[in-house]
């Protein structure tokens, strides 16, 4: 064979490998979005697919798909009575209530995709690279311009790995608002990268937002928002809500000022301005032995009016929940539209669906109490010029046995049901917010306040720790102790 005609074979050979790799990939990304758009639907009763298209070619393809968020309309218009009738006396009210709970109606939001198949796939190495964007009619696109500008309000480049994995970039654009006499809103946009691996298990988040700024021209209130950036290493190997890992998160700056009040007219009565810097945001999800345990804190330091802060800090979480029943009340939640307030009946319709739920997952709630179940504020601590003022508090349940199950559920609390609460709060904290309350007659003089933590003191119900005043609270094995003391044996 002459060297011509091996060159020309294997060239011939290089673009049927090329071809079909192309095909491949094509195929794949495809069955993806198929697979993706069929699986939505199934995970909340609050998101929809109304309308899809997937125009395939060998190099490429175009996918539009439109969303709708919100009640479907066939159970919002099933909210409105079809004839009118005059309320009977003492269901006004009931009325008002469901007017105020009627679902909103759905949104529709379409994205385009520009899909361009692989191995070489916009210029990269690649299964595919998609490009995305949000399709606006022309009365969407002249009231996005009025927020947007000119430029696109949502643009996503993703990149398809080989294995099925993918890494999406999202923009999201800054947005001015401006109105001569009513105030003006700035954005200064978000970009946000995600990563999953090829088993969708393991996704990455991070997240950056320079910052916001609003002002309210007639009220005063302004709101200052510093830059907030974020990142997340979660497996979701058990589903979305029983996603595990870590949360990272930090806030500049976040400032508020209302100097005429809330009112509308700005007529109220002044607030204090709100300083709060370098937040810090933690959040770490576990599951271990089928139990699930999430733990989130938040920190900073600020100021509120003149008085300085020098340090807060919450810690709150839940431990000891059985994964497998809270999934089973999670989905169940979030495939009901007559629990998420959509249908007939508004308000009532929702406290029914919700109480028919409970009534039908009463056997799993009841046996997920048997792991001994726990929820609170760990800790919310403020330190201000040197002194501490400390609160939390734990509710659960300890020790259900099988026996304990066949009782009704008030019966099973007040059994194995525990709490424990604490307060430490400084003397001087109290003298304090007594003496601002009583210039406006809404709390008694300092004076008295001294006099009331003296008598609380007398019948056990507080302690004194040097200049702070303490308190602790628990009930367990149907019993309730106020500082290690039985209720009946207080002032004893």
């Amino acid at each position: 064979m002459s060297k011509k005609a091996v060159l020309g074979t294997l060239a011939a050979a290089i673009a049927v490998a090329y071809g079909g790799s192309t095909w491949w990939a094509g195929s794949k990304v495809k069955s993806s979005y198929e697979a993706a758009l069929e699986e939505l639907p199934k995970q909340t009763a609050l998101v929809r697919v109304i309308d899809r298209k997937y125009e395939s070619g060998f190099f490429g393809a175009v996918s539009t798909v439109t969303f709708e968020f919100g009640c479907a309309a066939d159970t919002a218009a099933a909210q409105v009575p079809a004839v009118a009738k005059p309320a009977e006396p003492g269901e006004e009210d009931d009325e008002e209530a469901d007017a105020e709970s009627a679902p909103f109606k759905p949104v529709r939001i379409t994205v385009r995709d520009t899909i361009r198949h692989g191995p070489i796939a916009g210029g990269t190495l690649a299964a595919a690279t998609i490009d995305s964007e949000l399709v606006l009619d022309v009365k969407a696109q002249a009231e996005a311009e009025k927020l947007f500008g000119k430029a696109k309000p949502l643009t996503a480049h993703t990149k398809v790995a080989f294995n099925g994995g993918y890494a999406t970039d999202l923009t999201v654009a800054p947005i001015k608002l401006a109105e001569e006499g009513k105030g003006q809103f700035t954005w200064q946009g978000a970009q946000m990268r995600a990563e999953m691996n090829g088993a969708r298990t393991q996704v990455n988040y991070s997240l950056a937002m320079p910052g916001l700024d609003l002002t309210d021209t007639r009220t005063g209130v302004t709101l200052k928002m510093g830059k907030l950036a974020g990142k997340a290493d979660m497996n979701k190997s058990e589903g979305w809500i029983l996603a595990t890992g870590k949360t990272e998160a930090r806030l500049d700056s976040f400032e508020f000022s209302a100097p005429k009040g809330l009112g509308a007219s700005g007529s109220g009565k002044p607030l204090p301005a709100v300083l709060l810097q370098n937040i810090d945001m933690i959040a770490d999800a576990n599951i271990k032995d089928g139990l699930y345990e999430s733990i989130g804190t938040i920190k900073g330091t600020g100021k509120v009016g003149e008085t300085k802060i020098d340090k807060f800090e919450m810690t709150s979480g839940g431990r000891r929940i059985h994964a497998a029943g809270y999934k089973k009340l999670a989905d169940a939640w979030m495939q009901s539209a007559a629990i998420n307030g959509c249908g007939k009946g508004g308000g009532k319709a929702s406290q029914a669906a919700m109480q028919a739920l409970m009534d039908q997952l009463a056997p799993d709630l009841k046996a997920m109490a048997k792991y001994n179940p726990e929820l609170g504020l760990d800790k919310m601590l403020v330190e201000i010029g040197g002194k501490r003022g400390e609160i939390s508090y734990t509710a659960g349940l300890v020790g259900v046995t099988d026996e304990d199950l066949q009782a009704p559920g008030m019966a099973l609390l007040m059994k194995r049901g525990v709490l424990k609460a604490s307060v430490r709060l400084p003397m001087q904290w109290l003298e304090q917010i007594a003496a601002t309350g009583a210039e406006s007659g809404q709390l008694p003089p300092p004076e008295m306040v001294a006099g009331l933590v003296e008598q609380g003191e007398g019948m056990g119900f507080v302690k004194r720790d040097g200049t702070d005043i303490t308190s602790q609270v628990e009930y367990s094995e149907g019993s309730l102790k106020i500082n290690g003391k039985p209720m009946g044996g207080m002032g004893k």
